[in-house]
Protein backbone atom coordinates (compact mmCIF):
# COMPACT_ATOMS: atom_id res chain seq x y z
CA UNK A 1 0.00 0.00 0.00
CA UNK A 2 1.63 3.45 -1.19
CA UNK A 3 0.76 6.81 -0.31
CA UNK A 4 -1.37 7.02 -3.07
CA UNK A 5 -4.03 4.36 -1.90
CA UNK A 6 -4.92 6.15 1.12
CA UNK A 7 -8.32 7.85 1.96
CA UNK A 8 -8.44 11.49 2.74
CA UNK A 9 -8.73 11.52 6.65
CA UNK A 10 -6.18 8.44 6.49
CA UNK A 11 -3.26 10.99 4.81
CA UNK A 12 -4.03 13.65 7.28
CA UNK A 13 -3.32 10.81 10.31
CA UNK A 14 -0.41 9.62 8.34
CA UNK A 15 0.72 13.75 8.09
CA UNK A 16 0.19 14.50 11.96
CA UNK A 17 1.94 11.34 12.82
CA UNK A 18 5.00 11.98 11.01
CA UNK A 19 5.17 15.43 12.11
CA UNK A 20 4.42 14.37 15.51
CA UNK A 21 7.78 12.06 14.65
CA UNK A 22 9.87 14.58 13.14
CA UNK A 23 9.42 17.09 16.04
CA UNK A 24 10.14 14.32 18.85
CA UNK A 25 13.58 13.91 16.54
CA UNK A 26 14.28 17.15 16.63
CA UNK A 27 14.12 17.56 20.25
CA UNK A 28 16.30 14.77 20.97
CA UNK A 29 20.01 15.95 22.09
CA UNK A 30 22.90 14.95 19.79
CA UNK A 31 24.58 12.39 22.71
CA UNK A 32 20.66 10.62 22.08
CA UNK A 33 20.63 10.76 18.10
CA UNK A 34 24.39 9.24 18.46
CA UNK A 35 23.20 6.72 20.58
CA UNK A 36 19.94 5.54 18.51
CA UNK A 37 22.24 5.51 15.85
CA UNK A 38 24.91 3.31 17.18
CA UNK A 39 21.96 1.01 18.17
CA UNK A 40 20.57 0.67 14.84
CA UNK A 41 23.36 -0.04 13.02
CA UNK A 42 24.36 -2.76 15.71
CA UNK A 43 20.65 -4.01 14.96
CA UNK A 44 21.06 -4.17 11.21
CA UNK A 45 24.75 -5.58 11.36
CA UNK A 46 23.50 -8.43 14.29
CA UNK A 47 20.31 -9.11 11.78
CA UNK A 48 23.16 -9.24 8.52
CA UNK A 49 24.83 -11.81 10.41
CA UNK A 50 21.96 -13.57 11.01
CA UNK A 51 21.04 -13.90 7.29
CA UNK A 52 24.05 -15.23 6.17
CA UNK A 53 25.18 -18.57 6.85
CA UNK A 54 28.14 -19.75 8.07
CA UNK A 55 29.13 -21.84 5.60
CA UNK A 56 29.30 -18.81 2.77
CA UNK A 57 32.65 -17.63 4.14
CA UNK A 58 34.46 -20.68 3.03
CA UNK A 59 33.21 -20.50 -0.23
CA UNK A 60 35.89 -18.95 -2.22
CA UNK A 61 38.57 -21.09 0.16
CA UNK A 62 36.74 -24.53 -1.76
CA UNK A 63 36.59 -22.45 -5.07
CA UNK A 64 40.54 -21.87 -4.50
CA UNK A 65 41.10 -25.47 -3.18
CA UNK A 66 39.49 -27.05 -5.78
CA UNK A 67 41.02 -24.89 -8.98
CA UNK A 68 44.26 -25.88 -7.26
CA UNK A 69 43.40 -29.51 -7.15
CA UNK A 70 42.44 -29.66 -11.15
CA UNK A 71 45.26 -27.59 -11.68
CA UNK A 72 47.79 -30.07 -9.74
CA UNK A 73 45.69 -33.10 -11.48
CA UNK A 74 46.08 -31.57 -14.96
CA UNK A 75 50.20 -31.29 -14.38
CA UNK A 76 50.79 -34.69 -12.95
CA UNK A 77 48.67 -36.22 -15.87
CA UNK A 78 50.88 -38.65 -18.59
CA UNK A 79 51.42 -37.07 -21.39
CA UNK A 80 49.72 -39.34 -23.83
CA UNK A 81 46.26 -40.87 -23.14
CA UNK A 82 45.70 -44.22 -22.97
CA UNK A 83 45.09 -46.37 -25.99
CA UNK A 84 42.83 -49.19 -26.00
CA UNK A 85 43.18 -51.59 -24.59
CA UNK A 86 43.66 -54.99 -27.15
CA UNK A 87 44.00 -58.40 -25.85
CA UNK A 88 47.01 -60.36 -27.86
CA UNK A 89 44.92 -61.91 -30.82
CA UNK A 90 42.16 -59.54 -30.46
CA UNK A 91 41.89 -59.26 -34.51
CA UNK A 92 38.11 -60.71 -33.76
CA UNK A 93 37.53 -58.00 -30.99
CA UNK A 94 38.45 -55.85 -33.57
CA UNK A 95 36.65 -57.07 -35.92
CA UNK A 96 33.36 -57.12 -33.35
CA UNK A 97 34.02 -54.09 -32.33
CA UNK A 98 34.23 -52.83 -36.17
CA UNK A 99 30.48 -54.38 -37.15
CA UNK A 100 29.08 -52.64 -34.06
CA UNK A 101 30.50 -48.99 -35.30
CA UNK A 102 29.43 -49.60 -38.63
CA UNK A 103 25.98 -49.83 -36.95
CA UNK A 104 25.29 -53.25 -39.09
CA UNK A 105 21.88 -55.05 -38.65
CA UNK A 106 22.49 -56.96 -35.53
CA UNK A 107 19.20 -58.84 -35.72
CA UNK A 108 20.61 -61.80 -37.21
CA UNK A 109 22.64 -62.25 -34.80
CA UNK A 110 19.99 -62.58 -32.09
CA UNK A 111 18.22 -65.27 -34.71
CA UNK A 112 20.25 -68.04 -33.73
CA UNK A 113 21.87 -67.85 -30.46
CA UNK A 114 23.04 -71.96 -30.21
CA UNK A 115 24.47 -71.41 -33.81
CA UNK A 116 26.71 -68.93 -32.67
CA UNK A 117 27.84 -70.76 -29.30
CA UNK A 118 28.15 -73.90 -31.05
CA UNK A 119 30.84 -71.55 -33.99
CA UNK A 120 32.53 -70.54 -30.65
CA UNK A 121 33.26 -73.89 -29.39
CA UNK A 122 34.30 -74.77 -32.65
CA UNK A 123 38.22 -75.19 -33.35
CA UNK A 124 39.61 -73.85 -36.76
CA UNK A 125 39.49 -76.48 -38.89
CA UNK A 126 35.64 -76.56 -38.61
CA UNK A 127 35.36 -79.30 -36.70
CA UNK A 128 32.87 -79.43 -33.50
CA UNK A 129 34.43 -79.05 -30.21
CA UNK A 130 35.08 -82.98 -28.83
CA UNK A 131 34.58 -84.58 -31.96
CA UNK A 132 36.97 -86.16 -33.56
Amino acid sequence: MNGHDLEPHDEALERRAREAFEGSVARLDEDTRSRLREARRAAVDAFEARRRPAWQGWVPVAMAASALLVAVLLWRAPGEPPGPVVQSGGTEAIEALEVVAAGDDLDLVAEDLEFYAWLEQADFDGNAAGQG
